[in-house]
């Protein structure tokens, strides 16, 4: 069984939530029953409904390093428009948080890649490749290298788009901040900074954007991840490196493909 680790924020996910991340996302020998993930879920739960009510403030944002104004400057001349407004430089630790699991393979990789700190938040335009196509009977399927890819109508032409490589985050009141995209980025980064005191770079340089995450609307059916997010015990960026309340995981390894198909359906 092929895995990658992981880290996950149990405690806030909802118990459904949890159980299901656990028993269908997740491996481990013996494998997990039911009543076993509701327990762990119960433990990590329980750790968090005993944290004290949180006020978080809104982040000390920093000035831009000198070396890396140009590229800043770059970032906003290519995607300034209706939703990035603005880079700023920030600690995120100091970010609210939506998704409340990252992997850390994914993280390394992005550690790994080559430049400074800048040109990894702020990915001005992502490498892009003719992806491999098979035809799987009725069925057209695109291998696609990671999750962040999209459908696109753009000039006449259907596409498969990469979404933006870059780190953004969203004002959600009295200029609180919530990591809105770039989770295993800014993981990486936040990493690197703990490990490697004497690195140069101390804050994280990010997109400012305008839109809430879908799921955070208050006209999203499920309301659940909002009343977490938005609640008395806000989940916190740093929480992702709180040996209490983390949980180290192993995933099942996941490749993704986008696929085409033509089918009837009943005409009403």
């Amino acid at each position: 069984m092929s895995t990658v680790d992981g880290i996950a924020l149990l405690g806030w996910m909802e118990r459904d939530e949890a159980i299901a991340y656990l028993l269908d996302q997740c491996w481990s020998d013996p494998a997990l029953n039911r009543q076993q993930a509701e327990a762990l879920w119960i433990q990590y739960h329980d750790r968090v409904e005993a944290l004290p009510a949180r006020n978080p403030q809104p982040p000390t944002r920093f000035p831009i390093p000198a070396g890396s104004r140009g590229h800043a400057t770059d970032f906003l001349r290519r995607h300034r428009g209706p939703e990035v407004s603005d880079v700023i430089c920030i600690n995120p630790m100091e970010l609210i948080i939506h998704q409340l699991h990252v992997v850390t393979d994914r993280a390394d990789h992005h550690h790994n890649q080559a430049g400074g700190w800048a040109r990894k938040t702020l990915v001005i335009d992502r490498p892009s490749a003719q992806l491999p196509m098979q035809i799987d009977g009725d069925t057209i399927k695109f291998a696609l290298p990671h999750a962040e890819h999209m459908f696109a109508f753009q000039n006449g032409a259907f596409q498969i788009q990469q979404g933006g490589g870059f780190v953004s985050v969203v004002d959600i009141g009295g200029g609180k901040l919530l990591l809105k995209a770039g989770y295993h980025r800014s993981f990486a980064f936040a990493r690197a900074a703990m490990n490697e005191p004497d690195a140069k770079d101390k804050c994280e340089l990010v997109a400012l954007t305008t839109s809430l995450p879908p799921q955070l609307l208050p006209t999203f059916p499920h309301q659940g991840l909002r009343t977490t997010v938005f609640g008395s015990r806000s989940p916190l960026f740093r929480d992702f490196f709180d040996p209490d309340l983390v949980m180290a995981v192993k995933l099942l390894k996941k490749r993704w493909e986008a696929q085409l198909r033509i089918a009837a359906i009943n005409d009403p």
